[in-house]
């Protein structure tokens, strides 16, 4: 699967849209080349109008609700995009969903202790997030104080997830405020960081997670056919050294042999299907 560029016939309109549309060529790979977007059940012209500019943006139908099933609008597409008074939600052909919500972080929150954040330590730091996802480290590390940019390549995965961190609500103020402050950028991570500078940020985080696809989640299911699956290697490893000042941390399956490949200090975790690496700087 390679990554690709969204449809837009406007000019970009800041550095975040200029790197959104240098990912690649189209908006998603040959199988998922075309979707359509359209509306929840009882929407405002609000909505409506938003669901018409976003098939405008990547360049696909959009189709008016009316009384059809998502699953009738699909019809031989990939998906559909589903606008909703207060998210978005990503409808493959096989009806799996994906959509935003830090529930995930909220558990690791609400467990009180994390190896992630052990590995950081007490002091605040500027984290690159490298491959974003759903966000969920991205929200554990912001909300222990850090100050997190979180990039992903591909446009959809951006799209829902940079929306939802801006815009769901929950009682727990704290952890509303660190989604809030996290800046989602849309960019292939490689781009990105040949484009800093020197030790811009103290850690660059990485989370290949598709070297051993795991099948357990719906909400993965989802990420797993519309993500960018580009490897950590060598070049890309070059220019986190290059732009971390501190540390560069993996995540990987336990199985997987990248942190031997790439010098990680492996930090094991038993009973655990992902193991923490390292490189100090």
């Amino acid at each position: 699967m390679t990554c690709q560029k969204m449809v837009s016939k406007e000019e970009p309109r800041s550095l975040r849209d200029a790197n959104c549309n240098l990912v690649s060529d189209r908006v998603l790979s040959s199988n998922m080349a075309t979707f359509v977007v359209t509306t929840s059940f009882k929407i405002d012209v609000g909505k409506i109008q938003e669901a018409k500019n976003l098939a405008q943006r990547f360049g696909v139908p959009y189709l008016e609700r009316k009384k059809y099933s998502v699953r009738y609008l699909i019809g031989e597409t990939a998906g559909a995009l589903v606008v909703y008074k207060d998210k978005l939600i990503y409808v493959s052909r096989d009806e799996e969903e994906l959509s935003f919500h830090p529930d995930t972080a909220m558990l690791r929150i609400k467990n009180g202790h994390d190896p992630l954040i052990d590995l950081l330590g007490s002091e605040p730091l500027k984290i690159l997030d490298a491959t974003m996802g759903l966000a969920s480290d991205s929200i554990l590390m912001a909300y222990h104080g850090h100050q997190l940019t979180g990039v992903e390549a591909n446009p959809l995965i951006h799209l829902i997830v940079s929306q939802g961190l801006q815009i769901f609500e929950t009682s727990n103020k704290r952890l509303e405020k660190a989604m809030r402050g996290i800046e989602a950028q849309c960019a292939d991570h490689f781009s990105l960081l040949k484009s800093l500078p020197d030790g811009e940020f103290d850690i660059v985080y990485f989370d290949p997670m598709f070297s051993q696809a795991l099948t357990s989640s719906p909400s993965f299911q989802g990420l797993r056919e519309l993500a960018c699956q580009a490897r950590l290697d060598e070049q890309v490893l070059a220019e986190a050294r290059r732009v971390a000042r501190q540390k560069i941390i993996l995540k990987a399956h336990f199985r997987d042999p990248i942190f031997e490949k790439l010098g990680f200090a492996r930090q094991i975790r038993p009973n655990s299907k992902f193991h923490y690496g390292v490189i100090d700087l």
